[in-house]
């Protein structure tokens, strides 16, 4: 005897099925555009700078450049040694960016009795690849593995960011081992999803739908470190505010130096760069806020 015909579902069911399955491929989409849109941000989001001549040789320092892996990538690095034990500093640097351009800030650093590296992301400078979230994450880990491999002896070890690199660093910074004594952020962005509306890249109301793989006051919340934030009230690029957001965040002991007239880029351009530098540079040599 044939098994009985299974009764079709009610009208209802079929209806919360189709409006199911029409959900499901509203959320589909959605979440493929948010991916299309975050790998085009990405592309425009990141601007090597071409390597540049200068080395702190040039200013009278003595420095070591060198190369080394992060994925299947080389990156270029600079180290200047104040004295072995000398308060160490390891830099990352902001967009359109690179070795050349921090060359007489670690001169700058060597005459205070600091020792520092830097180093280019992938595609920024001489290294090689290509710039994206990923491999950025990658780079910062190989980068503070090679920082603390050049300052074994180093009294204290700091690690700082400036603009972009302050999305680099906080990815990163729970992750880091041994963990730095200290952080500076200088010209640091709350958010890249904000950050994105603020330089023009993404309309306002599309921001939603922005990934926001680098929310730094997400990150900072999560830190107890000392952290000294540097930012300009009337900086062109990222707005004084978000400085204060971060401050805001931070759960353990911080500081927030506001001035009231550099450009975004201080930190670099000489003009600017000895009163940029000073509170950094006494921070660093007391170990005090």
């Amino acid at each position: 005897m044939p098994p009985p015909k299974a009764s079709p579902a009610p009208n209802s069911y079929r209806r919360w099925l189709v409006g199911a399955a029409g959900l499901a491929g509203v959320a589909l989409l959605a979440g493929v555009g948010r991916l299309i849109l975050f790998r085009a941000i990405e592309r425009e989001a990141f601007v090597p700078a071409p390597g540049g001549t200068a080395r702190p040789d040039d200013f009278g320092v003595a420095s070591r450049q060198f190369a080394f892996a992060s994925g299947n990538r080389m990156l270029r690095g600079s180290y200047v040694a104040a004295s072995p034990d000398a308060p160490a500093l390891s830099v990352f640097h902001g967009d359109e960016e690179c070795l050349a351009d921090w060359a007489p800030v670690q001169a700058l650093l060597h005459a205070a009795g600091i020792s520092s590296f830097v180093f280019d992301y992938s595609g920024y400078g001489a290294s090689t690849g290509r710039p994206s979230v990923r491999h950025l994450h990658q780079d910062a880990l190989a980068a503070y593995a090679q920082f603390r491999a050049v300052t074994p002896k180093a009294s204290r070890h700091y690690v700082m960011a400036h603009s972009l690199g302050s999305g680099v660093l906080l990815d990163v910074v729970g992750d880091l081992a041994p963990a730095p004594d200290g952080m500076v952020i200088g010209a640091g962005f709350r958010s890249a999803r904000a950050a994105a509306v603020v330089t023009g890249r993404v309309p306002r109301w599309l921001a939603w739908m922005l990934p926001d793989p680098w929310n730094n006051i997400r990150q900072i919340r999560n830190l107890t470190m000392p952290i000294l934030l540097l930012h300009s009230k009337r900086d062109e690029t990222i707005p004084f505010r978000d400085a204060e957001c971060l401050a805001r965040a931070a759960h353990g002991p911080r500081r927030l130096e506001a001035f009231e007239d550099l450009p975004h880029d201080a930190a670099i351009e000489p003009s600017y760069m000895t009163r940029f530098w000073a509170p950094v540079i006494a921070y660093l040599k007391s170990g005090k806020l």
